[in-house]
């Protein structure tokens, strides 16, 4: 039977598309041997290499191939949390005398294993959606019939009416990137907005604040604040200024003044021109009065939610916690209340809507998340709550350069790309990574078995989001000079990461709740390395653009890397340059952040404890490299009293331990210096 009668798909085929005498190139095959010109002409034909064509998996084969890579994944994971008693069985069980694999089908899976108490905000990788999953939809609730007002109203509630909502598709959220013509259109708006902002140079005032000093503090907020959060879409607050838009509510545009008040060095806005503590306080005044008045607490919007955050997050900076706290905690209710928790594309067409819900609810979600990492309480926002993606339409700020505004008194720096979303996006999953170390080794109910069994699973998360940043988002100082050169928001996220390692770790080896028995050198090794990277990143921050103008989580992550310092220190009497010179940080960021005085109290009492000088000179040269110590772990143990664990192998009868329980991890701010 020749080739030409065979089915198409049984005939050889071409894989050398050149002759192989003349080289001639060929451009297709239907099973026959063409001649080409070159070789007809020398009475010759051509001759290409055949080969009869592979056969292809069925799907019946790919999805056996699948079954059996789950249930070998599933395999993999029972053995690495089974007890070594156990793993030995599994093995065995699994292997033959003659070395054939079998594999269990009957082992329970992943999640079935972990503890019952453990949920979505407990584990370091979060189920991924199911079929059977409730769909938003069931959610969303319309008020008022023939209206089209929509609310957020779960199916048990007596309140909830069925919503037709727009997409009624069960897309994935976390699937639901920016789309071209959407983010195209918000990108060119963005734009046009940017070169209509000179149009308000033309008013007298704004917000009752005379023009120039108003757009002196917005400037300030747009180059500051804005970055960490993004929490104030600028196109949208800036047009609704000129055209009086309700994303520019009186209480929002106070509430930025109020907030960026701090880093301004302009004497009118304070009340005493002699106190720099005294910055914004008729901003402050201003929105208290206008939640008053305005009866604002009592029907959520975005800009309240917005302006509420950024107040709650200045009040703690300002050492006022209990009045942070509440306002932030009104802000985030009005997330609840407003379903900004769910996918907007549920409910809406817009691209702006979509942006500005997406930016509010992230925002809201980090916010949460720093401040019960500052005050030590739980958090109010849980992954397994919401379902809204961090990919964003608008990328305009992306590239936008940043250059330190004259009022930072930093040196002056060549501009450079702000990095905005992709940082933003970032510190969104980092954030996520927060609440899985938060409500596993620092809530009510946390046990040590459960923290201990997640600390490596835990790390290993951590560390797969730094191996993943894009290679615009590193930063290494102490590798390498040239890599200093990054603005503030990206050396704040490296920061944070380095903090979220010490308080995984820390509560394995300090005086705290989850120490166990034996030698946690590794968690020193771990605890001592990220101290020393926060210092250098401190140093870098502070020699481009001074720390008068930090945000105040900067201080808690030297505050975090002063607690590992001081007992280095302590325990061998290594030199205390790193200490000394994060706590000159420290100091210097109360000048915006006067909250920061109470840890920077704590930090000093430590070191009188434990005889370490407070008042000394810092040699730059003895930090200028990155070295870990070698540790004595006998020395640093016995600094702690061994409260309800018993520590085996150290005698620690003849040592001074001096009373460190006023140095929590947590909670600091209401400790009493």
């Amino acid at each position: 039977m020749s080739s030409t009668s065979l089915p198409p798909n049984k005939r050889p085929r071409i894989i050398a598309r050149a002759c192989l005498l003349c080289r001639t190139r060929k451009t297709r095959c239907d099973g026959r041997q063409p001649q080409c010109t070159a070789c007809a002409n020398l009475n010759k034909q051509c001759e290409y290499k055949f080969q009869n064509p592979r056969q292809r998996p069925t799907f019946s084969r790919i999805h056996g191939l699948e079954s059996k890579l789950s249930t070998i994944e599933n395999f993999v994971a029972n053995l690495y949390l089974a007890e070594p008693e156990e793993r030995e069985r599994l093995l065995n069980a699994a292997v033959d005398a003659h070395g054939v694999v079998t594999v269990p089908l009957d082992l329970p899976s992943r999640h079935q294993h972990q503890p019952p108490e453990r949920d979505q905000d407990h584990s370091p990788v979060e189920p991924a959606s199911t079929e059977d999953e409730l769909s938003i939809s069931h959610f969303i609730s319309r008020v008022g019939a023939g209206t089209g007002v929509l609310r957020n109203f779960g199916p048990s509630s007596a309140l909830h009416v069925p919503a037709k909502c727009s997409s009624g598709s069960t897309k994935s959220w976390e699937q639901s990137g920016p789309h071209d013509r959407q983010s195209d259109a918000l990108f060119a708006n963005a734009a046009l907005q940017r070169q209509l902002e000179h149009k308000l140079s033309e008013t007298n005032l704004i917000e009752g604040v005379p023009t120039n000093i108003a757009l002196h503090l917005l400037n300030c907020h747009w180059s500051r604040q804005h970055h960490t959060f993004l929490l104030t879409y600028r196109p949208a607050i800036m047009r609704d200024l000129r055209e009086v838009g309700t994303h520019a509510s009186p209480f929002l545009v106070n509430a930025i003044f109020a907030c960026s008040s701090k880093f301004s060095g302009l004497l009118e806005v304070r009340d005493d021109p002699a106190d720099p503590t005294s910055a914004g306080c008729r901003f402050f005044a201003r929105c208290d009065k206008l939640l008053v008045q305005e009866g604002l607490l009592m029907k959520s919007t975005i800009s309240t939610v917005a302006g509420l955050l950024l107040l709650g997050s200045t009040y703690n900076a300002r050492g006022e916690t209990s009045k942070g706290w509440l306002y932030s905690g009104y802000g985030l209710r009005m997330v609840y209340d407003l379903g900004l928790h769910l996918d907007p594309t549920e409910t809406t067409d817009a691209p702006e809507e979509i942006e500005i819900r997406r930016r509010v609810f992230w925002g809201a979600f980090i916010c949460d998340k720093l401040q019960s990492l500052y005050l030590g309480r739980p958090v109010a926002i849980n992954v397994r709550d919401s379902r809204v993606s961090y990919e964003l339409f608008d990328t305009y700020e992306e590239m936008e350069l940043f250059t330190p505004p004259a009022s930072m008194g930093a040196a002056i720096i060549s501009p450079m790309p702000i990095r905005s979303v992709s940082t933003f996006q970032q510190l969104c999953l980092l954030s996520k990574i927060m609440t899985m170390i938060i409500n596993t080794f620092y809530v009510i109910g946390a046990t040590v078995s459960n923290a201990q069994s997640s600390l490596q699973s835990v790390e290993a998360a951590l560390q797969q989001w730094k191996g993943n940043l894009p290679a615009e988002l590193e930063f290494s100082p102490w590798a390498s000079r040239q890599a200093d050169r990054q603005p503030p928001n990206v050396m704040i996220l490296h920061s944070l990461y380095y903090t979220l390692l010490i308080l995984l770790h820390r509560p394995f080896i300090s005086d705290g709740h989850m120490r166990a028995a034996g030698f946690p050198s590794r968690s020193w090794e771990r605890c001592s390395e990220a101290s020393q990277c926060i210092s250098h990143i401190a140093r870098c921050f502070r020699d481009a653009f001074t720390l008068s103008s930090a945000p105040y989580i900067l201080g808690y992550t030297i505050y975090v890397a002063c607690t590992i310092h001081v007992r280095n220190v302590a325990s061998q009497r290594e030199d205390a340059s790193f200490l000394h010179e994060s706590l000159c940080c420290l100091d210097e960021l109360c000048t915006a952040n006067p909250g920061i005085a109470k840890p920077a109290s704590i930090i000093r009492r430590m070191m009188k404890d434990n005889a370490i000088e407070t008042d000394k000179g810092v040699n730059q040269s003895q930090i200028a490299g990155l070295t870990t110590p070698s540790l004595d772990l006998d020395a640093i143990i016995s600094m702690f009293p061994a409260s309800d664990f018993q520590l085996t192998g150290n005698d620690t009868s003849s040592v001074h331990c001096p009373d460190l329980s006023y140095d929590p991890l947590f909670g600091f701010m209401d400790e009493v210096p």
